[in-house]
């Protein structure tokens, strides 16, 4: 067994000749979006911000194509300083902080529980796979996982509840191999 621990299914099966998880700290590896998935995103985007009576400015469209090419997890700080990066010097902070509702509206970014010691992270989530997290409560690794068998039991349980299901969001925390090795850490928190 990896550091990573068995049974995570990665998203990125080019790595490790397809079989063994990612483990990945607040970054994933993901496919770029191309010009035309982006395209349909900054669309989108545009649509929920006419819907209420905003424009697509340049720094929105930066926020937001910034976003979209993040790879990982995100708080509003590590996009702002995504921006500073790449050389926008118009956005601020608090313009981050105002554009990401709206963009979790639009479909672009959703919000992650994990790090929830550390605020507020989101991941893009536009035209890509639905995946859950394994959280690690010492060191703070993220396993991104899909697991179809997890899927179709909830599916079961709504129905059993006659409930219709619109969205979720899974997270099992516990301790990476590599935690559990080198005992007790600083991070680590009781739950």
């Amino acid at each position: 067994m990896d550091a990573c621990g068995r049974g995570a299914a990665r998203l990125d099966p080019s790595r490790h000749g397809g079989h063994a998880p990612r483990c990945v700290q607040t970054a994933r590896s993901i496919t770029p979006l191309d010009e035309d998935v982006l395209g349909r995103a900054l669309d989108q985007f545009r649509q929920v911000l006419h819907e209420r009576g905003l424009k697509m400015s340049g720094v929105r469209e930066a926020i937001a194509r910034a976003a979209l090419t993040y790879e990982g997890h995100f708080s509003a700080e590590h996009l702002f300083r995504a921006l500073q990066a790449k050389g926008v010097r118009e956005a601020h902070l608090a313009t981050v902080y105002r554009a990401l509702p709206l963009m979790v509206e639009a479909g672009l970014v959703l919000p992650a529980l994990v790090s929830k010691s550390d605020g507020q992270r989101y991941e893009a989530s536009f035209e890509r796979e639905h995946h859950d997290h394994l959280v690690c409560t010492g060191c703070g690794r993220v396993i991104e996982y899909r697991s179809e068998a997890l899927e179709a039991l909830q599916q079961q349980i709504a129905e059993r509840y006659d409930f219709h299901l619109e969205g979720h969001v899974h997270e099992l925390r516990g301790r990476c191999a590599d935690c559990r090795a080198n005992g007790p850490t600083s991070r680590t928190r009781a739950r």
